[in-house]
């Protein structure tokens, strides 16, 4: 009797919620409540879904993509600029924070006709806040409910991101190329519907590696994440990245791995060049021996934390050889959390 009492009343206490905040908020405290109980356990705590949104679905995405068609004025469906007096627009992303994004836009920037950071903005992780954005549209959507019937799931935050970019398509030079940077590929599902006129770039890492930069730049800590979480982070962003790709045409989406950009910087920004319609001749070759290092988890270290103050390349830095020294807890971890994406990946046990 009593246990059936605190179910009901637990039950009554969800449904107000529900009807107050909607769905998606009572998804979210239940996530962060579950989230706190995890860190207290020293369980992991990073969750699929983050990546690969559960409410996702092929025909609320197709009206997404014909909603950011027409804010930016588009008439066709190929991956170029809305405006023939536009930049086109490219997007760099990586698996997960250390993944190398830093290194590969340093090798863009080189080109004349690349700019960087529009309106001094680094980074700009527009579908990391895909959760967030339905929150806010929930809210708004509560000041006057009758609204839910002409907004699809997610549409004002496609109203916002496609604005942004008629934007900089209004204000920057034609026949630029501008690249927005973010290191992170959750819900990149998403991509080929929000950008229908963007490229996409996504750097792979070894996942061993960018773990273990991670940890060296953000060491980790009691109630702070746990070395499995950064391996399902490594592991879920790399699915993304794969699926991602798959959801997309060759002359859309490229891969690319930072072990190869390291080891052959010349290749790679040829094919760079190629990929992204820019004139080889006036890329200056020569200078990318002079790049600097930017947030080296080893080498930019200042008073015992990473800086991100560009620094001289010391003789024989090659951060994609680091060797790793794990424990063996740590490789049954990794293996048991990020094996099989591992070897999906294309890199060895």
């Amino acid at each position: 009797m009593f246990w059936n009492g605190k179910t009901l009343a637990a039950d009554h206490y969800a449904t107000s919620l529900r009807h107050h905040f909607g769905d998606g908020a009572v998804h979210r405290l239940q996530k962060e409540i579950g989230f706190v109980g995890k860190r207290l356990l020293r369980l992991p705590s990073t969750e699929r879904s983050a990546f690969f949104d559960p409410w996702f679905t092929e025909e609320n995405a197709r009206h997404l993509r014909s909603v950011a068609r027409s804010v930016r004025g588009m008439t066709s469906d190929a991956p170029a600029p809305a405006l023939a007096s536009a930049p086109r627009i490219v997007f760099l992303h990586g698996v997960m924070p250390r993944s190398g994004t830093n290194y590969l836009q340093s090798l863009l920037e080189l080109h004349p006709d690349v700019l960087v950071n529009p309106y001094g903005i680094r980074e700009l992780p527009f579908l990391n806040t895909l959760e967030d954005a339905r929150t806010y549209e929930g809210r708004f959507l509560r000041l006057y409910r009758r609204n839910r019937e002409s907004f699809s799931d997610l549409e004002t935050f496609c109203y916002m991101v496609n604005g942004f970019l008629r934007r900089i398509e209004a204000e920057f030079p034609a026949g630029k190329t501008v690249v927005i940077k973010s290191p992170h590929t959750r819900m990149m599902r998403y991509f080929p519907y929000l950008f229908p006129a963007e490229r996409c770039l996504i750097v792979l890492r070894d996942g061993r590696r960018a773990v273990q930069s991670t940890i060296d730049t953000w060491p980790l800590r009691f109630l702070g994440r746990t070395f499995a979480d950064v391996c399902r982070e490594w592991s879920f962003g790399t699915e993304a990245a794969l699926e991602a790709q798959s959801r997309m045409s060759a002359d859309a989406c490229r891969l690319v791995r930072f072990e190869d950009a390291v080891a052959a910087p010349d290749g790679t920004a040829r094919d760079l060049m190629r990929f992204l319609d820019l004139d080889e001749g006036r890329y200056p070759f020569e200078r990318i021996g002079d790049l600097p290092i930017l947030g080296s988890s080893r080498a930019s270290r200042s008073n015992g934390e990473v800086s991100w103050t560009p620094v001289s390349k010391p003789e024989g830095f090659d951060p994609s050889k680091r060797p790793i020294q794990w424990s063996r807890k740590r490789l049954t971890v990794f293996d048991a959390v990020a094996g099989d994406m591992q070897k999906k990946a294309g890199y060895a046990a």
